[in-house]
């Protein structure tokens, strides 16, 4: 009886260490699945290469003892995480901040807490009128320091507020407006500007503007374009162009509840 018991103590020790292996090794992949694609569309991905680069090569030296190339290969990773943290302190803010964004214990939260379809209804009045309009609607990240980079405004969304703002030549139309906790914070706010490679040639300022605030925080952008009439949604440090009309107000909501506010994709 006393060897079983061993024996049963011993398989469960053999389980959990196996067990704890593969916990460890998914939750390592997993890690490194997510910040590969956090760094896809940003120039730091450039640097993600050549250190994979450097990594072979260095194991390629190490297999036919090529001692010069080695030690060459010892003395650049040495200066290799100094240089990482100087030339791409914003990908690395960006990335810590949007680890931190992620909700991993959701809760139940009200959708309408704003009024919805005042703002649709801008949005596509301005589209149609190709009106240019940025509009950053704050979820859990605090955007007070953006907000008190432009003006103050504090009152309730209407459609004709809004399409007041971004009258073209109005004091207020250049730049963004802000919506925090339902209304309307403030407007022709100063927002960071993205670098991404999802900007293409025909994108304009505000929708680097709108991308670059959708890295840095998590907030929900929209944006409409003067050239094009195009409406645009950026969130979770993605852009997602031509948005359809019919389409427009259920990615609000879906975006703004909690359970599916993290999500990569939305299928329209």
């Amino acid at each position: 009886m006393e060897g079983i018991f061993y024996n049963i103590i011993d398989s469960a020790a053999s389980f959990w260490e196996y067990f704890r292996n593969v916990v460890d090794i998914l939750i390592v992949a997993y890690l490194f699945y997510w910040t590969y694609n956090f760094l896809l569309n940003t120039r730091a991905v450039q640097l993600l290469k050549g250190v994979v680069v450097i990594f072979i090569v260095a194991v390629i030296s190490g297999i036919l003892n090529l001692d010069t190339l080695d030690w060459l290969i010892k003395n650049i990773t040495s200066y290799l995480v100094i240089t990482v943290i100087i030339l791409f302190q914003p990908e690395l803010r960006r990335l810590i901040t949007r680890f931190g964004q992620k909700n991993w214990l959701v809760n139940e939260a009200s959708t309408d807490s704003f009024q919805l379809d005042e703002l649709v209804n801008a949005v596509f009045a301005m589209a149609e009128e190709k009106v240019g309009a940025l509009i950053v609607i704050e979820r859990n990240t605090g955007l007070k320091s953006f907000v008190e980079s432009g003006v103050v405004v504090d009152s309730g969304i209407s459609e004709e507020l809004i399409r007041t703002i971004f009258f073209p030549l109005t004091p207020l139309h250049d730049g963004a407006l802000i919506i925090q906790e339902g209304r309307i914070a403030g407007a022709a706010c100063y927002l960071p500007l993205s670098d991404s490679k999802q900007i293409k040639k025909h994108h304009g300022a505000r929708h680097r503007a709108g991308l670059g605030i959708a890295e840095e925080t998590d907030a929900l952008v929209i944006v409409t374009s003067e050239e094009r009439g195009e409406i645009s949604i950026m969130v979770n440090g993605k852009m997602i162009p031509g948005i359809k009309n019919s389409d427009l107000k259920n990615m609000i909501v879906f975006f703004m509840n909690p359970k599916t506010a993290y999500e990569e994709t939305y299928n329209i």
